[in-house]
């Protein structure tokens, strides 16, 4: 048994400086995300990698700002941009929406928003996860004056980790006060003097959600100057492969591939392994990468293994029968 395990660990590690070669003389080696932001130069995994965000709204109550008022949308907006700015990686609720076929609609509350944001970590695709959810509401109290209307504005909320179901604290930010030119008459009116807070709004809660998210994992960093390069999130599935194969593609994807940024499992089993893959390389130059590294690998892409490649879904199955290769 030790022998085995010695065998393994050296194959593992052989597979690990291979790959790394292979992949030098493949492509120049890209920009860490340290060097990018100045931050210390760390290994980038999971934890430390750029923690996942999604912004949801909740309208339940009369006196809640309608999440399909434009100001709220604006808010919104305005937040997601500043948390991107401080390094989080922002998932959109209305991508993920559209990606898997929701219909919008209705008013929702606190339990509407965590079971959304579950159902898309259970969607079987790595760009819907999310690790953090920032739940938030606009309590909005409009009082009509004979030269104005005036409107108290408090932002308030919660967040989750709606992975292990844990709650990170609350947030209240100071009343805001607007005022209209006039009285307000229309929705309309109301809506626009909301908006013009927007920014406001969300630079004040985008520096208190830093605070408590680094609780899960710190940002990477705030991009201040010179150019940030554009990261994309990969599914990568592994089907009928052994766990060694699996394990040693994986490693070197992680060690070895230019772009790297962080990795999360999201289903693992004896057929079937599936992970979150984020990086900054095109999904042309993985799948280059992949090809150099399974011929390296002694599994042929022609005939063992079958390499496919569709979006943001990259997945390898093992053609040929049984569960393992042959050991030579």
């Amino acid at each position: 048994m030790a022998t085995m395990g010695t065998t393994m660990a050296a194959r593992t590690a052989l597979l690990l400086i291979a790959g790394v070669m292979l992949l030098s003389c493949a492509s120049a080696p890209t920009q860490s995300r340290a060097q990018e932001t100045g931050a210390p130069a760390s290994g980038l995994g999971f934890e430390t990698g750029p923690l996942s965000v999604m912004v949801l709204g909740e309208d339940a109550h009369p006196s809640l700002l309608p999440r399909d008022d434009p100001a709220f949308r604006r808010v919104v907006s305005e937040l997601q941009a500043a948390m991107d700015r401080r390094g989080f990686r922002v998932v959109d609720a209305a991508a993920v929406a559209a990606e898997l076929g929701w219909k919008s609609g209705g008013t929702g509350d606190r339990v509407d928003a965590l079971e959304a944001a579950r159902l898309a970590n259970a969607s079987g695709s790595a760009a819907t996860r999310v690790q953090a959810v920032v739940l938030f509401r606009i309590e909005s109290i409009y009082r009509d004056l004979r030269y104005t209307t005036r409107i108290d504005l408090t932002l308030s909320g919660e967040i989750y980790d709606v992975r292990s179901n844990r709650f990170l604290g609350a947030f209240d930010l100071p009343t805001e006060t607007v005022s209209t030119a006039g009285s307000c008459v229309t929705s309309t009116c109301a809506s626009n003097a909301v908006g013009g807070r927007a920014r406001d709004l969300a630079v004040d809660l985008g520096a208190v959600l830093a605070r408590r998210l680094a609780y899960l994992a710190p940002p990477a960093g705030t991009v201040t100057g010179g150019k940030r390069l554009h990261e994309s999130v990969y599914t990568v599935t592994f089907r009928q492969l052994s766990t060694e194969d699996a394990l040693s593609i994986i490693g070197v994807m992680t060690d070895g591939f230019p772009g790297y940024r962080s990795h999360d499992l999201m289903r693992g089993g004896v057929a079937l392994r599936r992970y979150q893959y984020v990086s900054t390389a095109s999904v042309a130059e993985i799948e280059r990468w992949l090809t150099l590294l399974l011929v390296d690998m002694d599994l042929d892409p022609q005939r063992q293994v079958f390499l496919g490649v569709r979006g943001s879904d990259i997945w390898i199955e093992r053609l040929t029968p049984g569960g393992a290769r042959s050991v030579d």
